[in-house]
């Protein structure tokens, strides 16, 4: 089974014409966390398409497609061990990095719930934008679009963040989301717009 390096990245790397000019990477990364259920691939789509609407072209990444499209090689498709999802937490990170590193606006969507990773995107990734949606585990197993939380009671399923396994809430997000009855996506996506405009975010 292949590793995923956990050493930090050298943008010299990448780019290694431009180190002599001081190069930092000229994109973004809004990185949407929450557990399963909580709405991340949704609204990651509606607020692709508020940033498209700005002129912008945004790249969405979403944890169950890249774990399916991109990295089903890696790691077997069924291992959601916390190990297994520190590894993929840490290559969507680093695929948000070199994205991002080209100038793109990069939406990504993932569970990843470590502190490890919270901390190195806050260093790495360029205009780091966290949005947490927190919604109580209630909900999210009345919820239940994928069928998780049904599956675990039944003994079906093991390894479900928020459950059997450990979870790191995140401390220093820049925009939490609660829970609201009736708030749709595209309300959300809204109102993070608002923030990042009151911010100057896209300037």
């Amino acid at each position: 089974m292949n590793k995923i390096e956990h050493s930090p990245f050298n943008l010299a790397d990448i780019y290694p014409e431009k180190r002599e000019f001081g190069f930092e990477p000229a994109g973004k990364v809004i990185w949407i966390t929450g557990l399963s259920g909580s709405g991340k691939t949704t609204l990651a789509i509606e607020l692709g398409k508020k940033i498209s609407a700005i002129g912008l072209k945004p790249i969405l990444l979403d944890g169950d497609s890249m774990r399916k499209i991109l990295f089903e090689k890696i790691i077997l498709d069924n291992d959601y061990s916390n190990e297994s999802r520190k590894t993929f937490g840490m290559a969507y990170s680093r695929l948000s990095f070199f994205l991002a590193a080209q100038g793109f606006v990069v939406i990504t969507s993932v569970i990843a719930m470590f502190e490890e990773i919270f901390a190195w995107n806050r260093i790495n990734l360029p205009g780091y934008f966290e949005i947490y949606l927190k919604t109580p585990i209630k909900v999210l197993q009345k919820r239940d679009c994928k069928g998780i939380y049904a599956d675990f009671k039944r003994k079906k399923l093991k390894n479900v963040a928020g459950l059997d396994l450990k979870k790191d809430e995140p401390k220093t997000s820049d925009l939490i989301i609660e829970y609201e009855k009736g708030l749709s996506a595209k309300d959300k996506a809204t109102s993070i717009m608002t923030s990042l405009n009151e911010n100057r975010y896209f300037i």
